[in-house]
Formats: structure tokens, C-alpha cells, sequence
């Protein structure tokens, strides 16, 4: 078995879709918001409310570079960076860096699995197709701006896609299993 890493937007799965994983198969997990939660002792959605977006973002990049710079591509081990780890866009310079560990990883062997989903069913995990009241942005419209900015980060990473639309996480993770087995 190799390394798997699993990335994707909010509203994939991608920590529940790990912490599943590293049960189901015995191996060891590293989640960034919750490395991000013991280095911080707060929620990323809290530094991100009380310290700004910048300072969640910065913590986002160092912690998955230390990451991946923690493992091989034949680490029995598994990895799930947040839905920005990656950066919001290619041009984001900041994150380039973990962008190249990570395609060395994969060029290595390793399995990178982008979670995805259609919007429907990724708005309705994340909590933002309730009601909501009227504001300056639709939250939802923000979602959406940065899910198309961030498809083709994930996309150009990942060794490998998933589509998490309509699906329970027992069969997302039975999905993932399947990949991880056939290879």
C-alpha cells in the first residue's frame, strides 16, 4: 500500500472520508484542520473569523507542507488536506510549494484522490442551502466562485477522482476503498 492523500472541497468529505479510511484499514491519519486545531487551539473557522482569512491560509500552508515533507510516496499513511491547502487558484504563488511535494508524491507512487460532488450536494453538506439572510454576497456564491476557481488545483494534482454527489459517506468511502485496493 502507498500513501493516499485525499483533497477536495468542503462539503467532499474529505477528514470524515479519512478518519474512515485509517479505521477501516488500520493505518494512521493526518488531518490539517485538526493539526491546525491542536497548533491553534481554536477552529480554522475561528481564525479565519477573528485573525482573518490570511492567517488561516498561512497556517493551511504550513502544515500541509510539513505534511508531505513528513512522508514518502510508500508511507503506509494517510493525509487529508483541506479544501485550500492547495491554494485558490494555479497562480497562487504561496502555495505552490506544496503543490510541487505533492506531485512529487504522486510521481512517486503515491495516490492523490480528489473527492468532488456537484454543487447541489456539496452547498447542502456545508450547511449553506438553508435559509440565510440577506447579505452583501451570497455565501453560496462565494462557494461557488471558489469551487470553480479551485477545480482545476485539484484536478492537476489528483492521480485519481471521485464524485461524492448524492452519496453517504459509507458508500464515498466504499469507493475510495475499491481505488485504494486495485492498486
Amino acid at each position: 500500500m502507498s500513501l493516499i492523500v485525499l483533497i477536495g472541497p468542503a462539503g467532499a468529505c474529505v477528514p470524515e472520508v479519512a478518519a474512515a479510511l485509517s479505521h477501516d484499514l488500520g493505518i494512521p491519519c493526518a488531518i490539517t484542520d485538526e493539526v491546525i486545531e491542536q497548533i491553534a487551539a481554536t477552529t480554522p473557522s475561528d481564525i479565519s473569523l477573528d485573525k482573518g482569512e490570511d492567517t488561516l491560509r498561512e497556517l493551511e500552508r504550513e502544515v500541509s507542507l510539513a505534511l508531505l515533507r513528513d512522508v514518502t510516496a510508500s508511507s503506509e499513511r494517510i493525509l487529508a488536506l483541506g479544501s485550500g491547502c492547495l491554494g485558490n487558484s494555479l497562480s497562487d504563488g504561496c502555495f505552490l510549494p506544496v503543490r510541487e511535494a505533492l506531485a512529487e508524491l504522486a510521481q512517486a507512487g503515491a495516490l492523490v484522490v480528489w473527492l468532488t460532488g456537484d454543487l447541489t450536494t456539496l452547498v447542502k453538506r456545508t450547511g449553506l442551502g438553508g435559509p440565510r439572510m440577506a447579505a452583501v454576497a451570497s455565501p453560496r456564491k462565494i462557494f461557488y466562485n471558489q469551487l470553480a476557481a479551485r477545480e482545476p488545483v485539484y484536478l492537476s494534482a489528483s492521480t485519481t477522482s471521485i464524485d461524492t454527489s448524492g452519496l453517504d459517506l459509507e458508500a464515498v468511502v466504499s469507493r475510495v476503498t475499491a481505488v485504494v485496493t486495485a492498486q
